[in-house]
């Protein structure tokens, strides 16, 4: 059985900074508390992790993952990226961001993303400059082929193209990019004084990342992760992966199931498909403390931190941290519902 090593910040650090990295993001993001949400939910105080605030062409929580990743595609020698994602992705859209950011070309294959109006990060997009294939429904149920097709014609012309879905490093760079943010957070909560921390967020590779740094470093940080999407099993998506983020750290601990609770209850109908619960949270959140969260992560993951809040879910003696993890543009794709939402009085 392995001991676990306590690692200080800068001993965890020293394991970080064996991956060759670039500055892309504003860091640290901010950390403020939410007085008036707490004050209208009259639970446990409640906090907020600014992701959204890392910059690169309206911010999120990705940032922190191209600090590695355009290095390493960089150094293997690769000179395009292809990329397959949904219309309205955020990780599409800071992609595009990174690649121009070391100057590579982009290639975008969007699922689902024929006729749509060309708004929130589908606009983004085409400002960027990323090399746009909207795909139908029907060519979306081969995407992989198709942008399969589309690299082995880059390889024929003579390019080294980097299809990110054919690649492990992609998959747990996330993680890295947070055990670096659990490094930055540990700092500002002990500068905060909190105690009893319970963080909240999308469960994913984010959390995953803080969760790992917290048990490295010997904190006692409890989790709740907020599923978004039932196409994207967490098996697959996160905790096939726990042994591959302790290889590349070289960490005597990664993350396991238990380590987080998962609400799954908040999704919906589905991915991109907002709910009235969702709605209601943005409102509320912009309507308190001035955030604006988006209707596919954010919304839903303060959605749950409302509803459990509500239902006794975190204990009043907890400090609740809220991790804003971006996708602003996703706002606007929304509009026509947002604005016509009638809050419950």
């Amino acid at each position: 059985m392995t001991t676990t090593q306590i690692l200080t910040p800068a001993q965890l650090q020293e394991h970080i900074d064996r991956l060759p990295r670039m500055d892309i993001a504003h860091l640290p993001t901010p950390f403020e508390e939410m007085p008036r949400l707490t004050e209208r939910l009259g639970g446990p105080k409640i906090w907020i992790k600014r992701e959204d605030m890392t910059g690169l062409a309206f911010g999120g929580n990705k940032a922190r993952h191209y600090e590695f990743e355009m290095p390493h595609v960089q150094n293997e020698g690769y000179d395009v990226m292809i990329n397959i994602m949904d219309y309205h992705s955020n990780n599409a859209r800071m992609t595009a961001a990174a690649a121009n950011k070391i100057g590579m070309r982009y290639i975008l294959v969007l699922k689902n993303a024929a006729n749509r109006n060309v708004q929130g990060n589908l606009l983004i997009n085409k400002i960027l400059g990323a090399e746009l294939h909207l795909l139908d429904e029907y060519q979306s149920g081969d995407a992989g082929g198709y942008a399969t097709r589309l690299k082995e014609e880059l390889e024929a012309e003579g390019h080294k193209p980097y299809l990110i879905q054919d690649h492990l490093f992609p998959r747990i760079v996330g993680m890295v990019g947070f055990v670096q943010a659990g490094i930055e957070m540990r700092e500002q909560i002990e500068d905060a004084n909190l105690k009893n921390v319970h963080i909240i967020g999308v469960a994913g590779r984010s959390l995953c990342g803080l969760i790992i740094a917290a048990k490295v470093m010997g904190l006692d940080w409890k989790f709740t992760g907020v599923t978004v999407n039932y196409d994207v099993p967490l098996e697959e998506y996160v905790f096939d992966h726990n042994k591959d983020i302790q290889e590349i750290l070289d960490l005597t601990v990664t993350f396991e199931k238990s380590d987080m609770r998962v609400l799954d209850q908040y999704i919906g109908e589905g991915y991109g498909v907002m709910t009235s619960e969702v709605a209601e949270a943005i409102h509320i959140a912009a309507q308190t403390d001035a955030i604006i969260l988006d209707p596919n992560y954010t919304g839903t993951t303060m959605a749950a931190l409302i509803d459990q809040v509500e239902q006794g879910g975190f204990d009043n003696d907890e400090t609740v941290i809220f991790i804003h993890t971006g996708g602003l543009p996703a706002v606007f794709t929304f509009a026509e519902q947002l604005a016509n939402f009638k809050q419950q009085s």
